[in-house]
């Protein structure tokens, strides 16, 4: 919203459910921000979920929908931006108001988080259907949406990567001591595979010791516990270090030397575009959008997915072949700085704003 503000003069309002550190970042950068509640139309399969979501639905027809419009009563918009696929507020606010609809889609919902729509298919896919444009985020959600759920019309829905502010440029820092440093960033959960990451280690410490796993993000709860309990017991304590939830990120990047994105389903990877654009080559797997950011033998490479013998041994193609590091790091930047920069994603969104209003 910054990037388009800043270059194109557009000017936003953001519906936010409840106060919170989006609605402070708005206020501060001059954003317009109008609070009014609001509920999902996805819940919980379970039972008692469910039933408490239903009841949500209804209050958002029978009162928060109405309190939403008569805010927005005096208020005149070109287009209504819905940045989620879990609400369809936005789609009723564009009827009501009579202004195209663009429907973000940045997850896959229902089989990232076992998510249950409380209406009925036929009307969520009635919902998606009035949208002017619907983007999705990589060519795994859009797969998904079109082929798999059925529910987005293809006709009308195209990709749009998200986009990364591009870090100023640097000196990447390698380690002295020859040891290759292995990183794999997010919350640890099953999800995330950080176990498959501790076994490939587990293998790899029987040809050499020139390497370090790790792993950052917040290191509280029972999968993080699992995680330290196999560390320890296979004599991984000098391998493997658990960094916990860290504001500095970027910082630490700037020290490692390859990223490690192992998750089960990615929409699409902000992670795996931060180590691009910090030099590190990336060793993914071949589930979700990562096949589409890892250009597999030139920025990276593609394993299969739980495979921790393949992944020691693209582990091991590191340590033993030192100069990867920088060759597949540049390439990486460069791959990054061209697809996956946000000035490249705003200027899409933005001509895709022109071409509705144009038509």
């Amino acid at each position: 919203m910054l990037d388009m503000k800043n270059r194109y003069n557009v000017e936003p309002s953001v519906l936010v459910p409840g106060e919170g550190e989006l609605a402070e970042k708005c206020r501060e950068n001059g954003i317009e921000v109008i609070v009014s509640k609001s509920y999902l139309w996805t819940y919980e399969r379970r039972l008692k979920v469910r039933i408490k979501g239903f009841v949500k639905v209804l209050l958002n027809k029978i009162y928060y929908e109405r309190k939403i419009l008569n805010l927005l009563k005096n208020k005149h918009f070109d287009i209504v931006h819905t940045n989620s696929s879990v609400i369809e507020t936005g789609s009723i606010i564009a009827q009501k108001l009579n202004v195209p609809h663009v429907w973000h889609i940045r997850e896959y919902g229902i089989d990232d988080y076992n998510l249950y729509y409380l209406p009925p298919k036929s009307y969520v896919k009635k919902q998606y259907s009035k949208a002017a444009q619907i983007i999705t985020i990589s060519n795994s959600v859009y797969s998904t949406y079109v082929y798999g759920y059925g529910i987005i019309p293809e006709e009308s829905t195209r990709i749009i990567y998200n986009g990364l502010k591009v870090p100023e440029d640097y000196t990447k820092t390698y380690a002295q001591d020859g040891r290759v440093n292995f990183c794999i960033v997010g919350l640890l959960f099953s999800g995330k595979n950080q176990l498959t990451a501790i076994k490939a280690c587990a293998k790899l410490k029987a040809f050499t010791d020139k390497f370090m796993l790790h792993i950052i993000g917040n290191d509280k709860g029972e999968y993080p516990d699992m995680l330290k309990d196999y560390v320890h017991s296979h004599g991984l304590d000098d391998f493997v270090k658990f960094w916990g939830f860290r504001y500095d990120v970027n910082e630490i990047l700037k020290t490692m030397d390859v990223g490690l994105m192992l998750s089960r389903r990615e929409a699409f990877g902000r992670v795996t575009v931060e180590y691009m654009l910090n030099y590190m080559p990336v060793i993914g797997v071949n589930s979700g959008a990562t096949p589409e950011i890892v250009d597999d033998g030139v920025t990276g490479y593609v394993c299969p997915l739980n495979d921790e013998e393949y992944i020691a041994a693209v582990m091991r193609k590191f340590i033993d072949n030192p100069e990867l590091l920088s060759e597949m790091g540049n390439k990486g930047r460069e791959r990054a700085v061209k697809n996956f920069s946000l000035e490249r994603n705003t200027d899409e969104i933005y001509s895709l704003y022109q071409e509705i209003l144009s038509r």
